[in-house]
């Protein structure tokens, strides 16, 4: 990306932005950031709750695939992974910052919805690991930090196609090499929450239509209007 381009687009939303000018049409997108304490609050208070009684996923699949520690790192990547992608579009492409967060708004809606009305978790954590090693050490630690609910639908898997579709709208990050990279890690996650044994693969099929709506709803149809007018 060129340095010019890139400052040419951020001036051209914010050039001249004062705060008190942030209820103005041009900067009212960025009070869609309000929905992530919405959600963080809503998802932890959930999680805790649903710690002592929930649904338990799992099914045959479950069993075959291997636990395998490398796979974590996909599994963090996750984190910076569509947080990069919501801050790059908030500042040079707001059009794609508007219809990802309306995906997420939307997706994650319905998980959390999914999440208070029929607790899900898993028992698959291994108690004890074949090696001993950095990742390992820090799978230990991400189970350490985390409760083992809230897993059906996985948002792991939903935000990463978040990014996917981010990328295809994008006037810069569309091109064949951008998107086989950012395809490739968006797979590399999904896999990623069966093999660190954070989730049952029926959590992936359960995401696929909260994905495919969303793509529908936030991508499709505003893009087949964008080509309308």
């Amino acid at each position: 990306m060129k340095k010019e381009e890139l400052k040419r687009d951020f001036l051209e939303y914010y050039e001249g932005f004062k705060l008190k000018n942030i209820t103005s049409p041009k900067y009212r997108h960025l009070f869609l950031i309000l929905f992530w304490p919405f959600y963080l609050i809503n998802f932890f208070t959930i999680e805790r709750i649903a710690s002592t009684d929930y649904h338990v996923i799992h099914c045959v699949l479950d069993d075959i695939i291997p636990f395998n520690e490398y796979f974590i790192i996909p599994y963090v990547i996750w984190y910076p992974f569509w947080i990069s992608m919501l801050l790059y579009s908030v500042l040079f492409e707001v059009e794609t910052f508007k219809k990802t967060m309306k995906y997420f708004i939307l997706t994650y809606s319905i998980s959390l919805t999914v999440y208070a009305l029929w607790h899900s978790g898993h028992n698959m954590w291994p108690k004890t690991f074949p090696h001993d090693n950095f990742c390992t050490w820090l799978t230990q630690r991400i189970y350490a930090a985390d409760y083992n609910t809230n897993i059906c639908p996985s948002d792991h898997v939903i935000g990463a196609f978040a990014v996917v579709f981010a990328a295809a709208d994008s006037k810069r990050l569309s091109n064949r090499l951008a998107m086989t990279v950012i395809l490739t890690i968006a797979i590399l996650i999904t896999l990623s929450i069966c093999f660190v044994k954070q989730h049952s693969a029926l959590d992936i099929l359960a995401a696929a239509p909260v994905v495919l709506l969303g793509y529908y709803v936030c991508f499709f149809r505003a893009k087949r209007k964008e080509k309308t007018k």
